[in-house]
């Protein structure tokens, strides 16, 4: 949770408090300047720099790592012409994904997933993204640049990147976080298969931790994935919006890409319900084997236990078998002889 979420209550609507981890030591910027034929790109650490473009024909893209130092976030934001509630949601990086339609633009924010091979552990932090008629602009929490193959591919003389406007960047850098979507589902889907294979052909308590660790990982996917449909679709239906039917066609395409990562989510939440059950099963099997291979003892040792405790007892005259020489080893024979027949007839029921 949040370290400044409570110093955020009460204050005006507008006011900007970043809410969120610090990743990042120092605020960076880097601006690219494009057309078809014309190619700029400028890094710097001063929000002075990033302004909006006079020349026509060109698309400005503005991509900021770090949201934590909100005065130079304001700062750059203000350039443009950002409106304050907007400025603060891009520092207050508990946002639901979701879509905003402003007055000259739209405003999108959404979580992106990387999958840490090393530590096996799925990292999030909030992306957000500003259209406008000539200019984009992308905020995220940390130093990693998520968004480097655009760059790479706005590189690219003759790219389709460079021969279209901001709003086609806009749909690339959403379309790239979904890609990154089925990277993470795919690795988690591996391990599910894998811990399913193992749940069915043996028992482990640590099996339990696995799913439970599984089951809040896609809870967290669940949250994230979900809420993007409706982002996507009111980016492909909005008459209002800066988005081109040309582009519109790419964001149907990207409709489709977020369905089929919902889609992966529940079934692999199914798959987790359905492995749950199957490791209580297993567990009852076995608290059952248990059970019975204790009733199997207890049961061939009765009938000892019973003729030892009628012999025990401290009476003179209980029997000839007292004074008779092979009393002790028939007494001995007897007891044998039943554990044997016990263990014979459990055999033949199955029980052992």
């Amino acid at each position: 949770m949040s370290e400044n979420r409570a110093t955020k209550a009460g204050l005006p609507p507008g006011t900007v408090v970043h809410t969120g981890p610090k990743r990042v030591d120092k605020v960076s910027y880097r601006i690219v300047d494009y057309n078809e034929k014309n190619l700029e790109v400028i890094t710097g650490d001063t929000p002075d720099q990033c302004v909006p473009l006079k020349e026509e024909g060109f698309t400005r893209w503005v991509h900021v790592n770090g949201v934590h130092e909100v005065d130079k976030i304001e700062k750059m934001a203000s350039n443009f012409g950002i409106h304050p509630l907007v400025i603060e949601d891009i520092s207050s990086t508990s946002q639901r994904p979701k879509v905003e339609i402003l007055k000259d633009g739209v405003y999108v924010v959404l979580k992106a997933f990387t999958y840490d091979d090393e530590k096996d552990t799925i990292y999030s932090e909030q992306i957000s993204i500003i259209l406008g008629k000539n200019f984009v602009l992308s905020f995220q929490e940390s130093a990693d640049d998520i968004f480097e193959p655009i760059l790479k591919r706005i590189l690219l003389a003759g790219s389709r990147l460079r021969r279209t406007l901001s709003d086609y960047l806009t749909y690339a850098l959403v379309d790239l976080i979904v890609d990154n979507y089925f990277v993470v589902l795919e690795v988690t889907g591996d391990k599910i298969e894998e811990l399913e294979d193992a749940i069915v052909n043996s028992f482990s308590e640590d099996y339990l931790a696995r799913i439970y660790d599984l089951k809040r990982s896609l809870l967290m996917l669940r949250k994230f994935i979900w809420p993007l449909r409706e982002v996507v679709f009111r980016l492909n239906r909005d008459e209002a919006t800066l988005i081109e039917e040309e582009t519109q066609i790419y964001l149907r395409d990207l409709y489709d890409h977020v369905i089929r990562a919902t889609d992966h989510v529940e079934t692999y939440r199914d798959s987790l319900t359905t492995m749950l059950d199957i490791y209580l099963t297993n567990l009852n099997n076995r608290m059952n084997d248990i059970m019975k291979i204790l009733t199997v003892i207890s049961t061939i040792f009765i009938p000892a236990t019973f003729l030892a405790s009628i012999y025990g007892m401290n009476f003179v005259f209980m029997g000839p078998e007292l004074q008779w020489v092979y009393g002790y080893p028939m007494l001995l024979f007897s007891m044998l002889f039943i554990g044997i027949i016990l263990l014979a007839y459990f055999r033949k029921i199955r029980w052992i």
